[in-house]
């Protein structure tokens, strides 16, 4: 029988009978796949390890039946941090019900996996950036390699880029200063009763943040700092564009904020 090498991040698991889990793994090679983990709840299973929640590994996989069964694995990275805090926890299985969300079966995603991986690590070994901005960052760096980049250049319609109110036009992915958006306000009232906009007010150093994170080197969109009045204006963001270009929520998104 065919076998397949892939290196995987778990990011779902559910239990089945005694000592069985069906995983959920996003790959580079093949985006999406669903793994039936034989005997890997079991103590005495080898493949335990690389089988857990947020683990990242290397597998070898045969296929049968519409499911790929585990011939070897080994372990890679088990964000060990992660699995110490609760709050850590928990986010770490929204950001991964966000990876999984735009991860697609059959179709590889380098960017996606890599921004994962750099996220789970940053919330296992950095203890010096806030969890709002590890959380913030990804979704709007997310959201923007999965097809809805917005354009933080400068207003959409005039072009101005400082010196004045800028706002983001969620639904369109533009900024637009305060003149054009009056201006556009008005069309919308004439011309698109019942569409949805969503208009919100950027301060520069939340812009200048935006801008840093989706326009920064891959491994560097965690290195910026904001002033703490500032990082919840970024964080609230951040998640509305993201929530609303996927356009459902999520329950583990749920659980993360009733602990917080």
């Amino acid at each position: 029988m065919e076998q397949l090498r892939v290196n995987g991040l778990v990011v779902r698991e559910n239990p089945m009978g005694d000592n069985d889990k069906l995983l959920t793994v996003i790959t580079e090679e093949m985006g999406k796949i669903m793994i039936s983990g034989k005997g890997v709840r079991s103590l005495r299973s080898k493949h335990m390890p690389a089988t857990q929640l947020f683990s990242y590994s290397s597998f070898v996989l045969r296929k049968s039946h519409g499911y790929f069964y585990i011939s070897d694995s080994t372990l890679n990275e088990a964000f060990f941090g992660i699995r110490m805090d609760l709050d850590k926890l928990a986010l770490a299985s929204y950001l991964c019900d966000v990876a999984a969300e735009f991860s697609v079966e059959g179709i590889g995603d380098e960017d996606l996996m890599r921004l994962t991986l750099n996220t789970l690590f940053a919330l296992s070994n950095n203890a010096k950036i806030p969890l709002k901005q590890i959380k913030a960052a990804f979704e709007f760096r997310c959201a923007s390699i999965e097809g809805f980049k917005p354009n933080l250049v400068a207003c959409d319609q005039c072009a101005v880029f400082e010196g004045k109110t800028l706002y983001l036009d969620v639904m369109n992915g533009r900024l637009l200063c305060t003149d054009c958006l009056r201006t556009i306000r008005h069309t919308d009232d004439l011309t698109d009763e019942g569409t949805a906009h969503i208009y919100l007010r950027l301060t520069p150093a939340v812009l200048e943040a935006l801008r840093y994170t989706i326009y920064s080197p891959g491994k560097r969109y965690l290195s910026f700092s904001l002033d703490e009045k500032e990082l919840p204006l970024y964080a609230s963001v951040c998640e509305k564009y993201l929530l609303n270009h996927v356009e459902h929520g999520f329950y583990t998104l749920e659980f993360y904020k009733s602990l917080l």
